[in-house]
């Protein structure tokens, strides 16, 4: 059984052979396609409606096993939860509140003492903490004067402590 061809290069009809004589196109690809034989398409098969039923029941079924599950295993809490919302802060500026400047901000510098000639550290924290305090509160201010709290010198810039760890 001998299939004629075309050639699809120079559409030279009537070739029998693996090559086109008029172009020398190789046809050896399309001569053995042509020769498999034709593969049956087969039909699509439609679901009957018994198989459709089937289907639906059991989508039901898992549809209900879910949903009574659900209500088995949900957590306790959940149920009972609160939401607190805070009380949202309004404020409307009033024409007595000044205007924001764009100005920087300076950073809060320590207060600091000078010491001053015939000062000690007693003598500078009753000055600046009051009677009864004690000049260890100093020291702990300025952690430079551990070692040295006798030999203090006029000039020196200290960081003035809280006095309210005197109480």
């Amino acid at each position: 059984m001998s299939i004629k061809l075309e050639c699809p290069v120079c559409g030279y009809k009537e070739i029998e052979g693996n090559s086109c004589p008029n172009c020398d196109t190789d046809l050896t690809l399309i001569q053995r396609l042509s020769q498999l034989s034709e593969v049956e398409t087969s039909t699509p098969t439609k679901i009957q409606a018994w198989q459709f039923a089937v289907i639906g029941f059991v989508f039901l079924i898992g549809l209900g096993i879910g949903t009574i599950s659900s209500f088995l295993f949900i957590q306790p809490q959940s149920i009972n939860a609160t939401i607190n919302i805070p009380n949202p802060v309004i404020v409307v500026p009033t024409p007595s509140t000044p205007a924001v400047l764009n100005t920087p901000l300076k950073a809060i510098q320590p207060a600091t003492y000078t010491v001053k000639s015939g000062d000690n550290l007693s003598i500078i924290t009753e000055k600046l903490c009051g009677q009864g305090a004690s000049w260890q509160l100093m020291v702990q201010a300025n952690p430079q004067l551990k070692g040295r709290e006798n030999e203090i010198e006029k000039g020196e810039v200290f960081k003035v402590p809280n006095c309210k760890e005197a109480g």
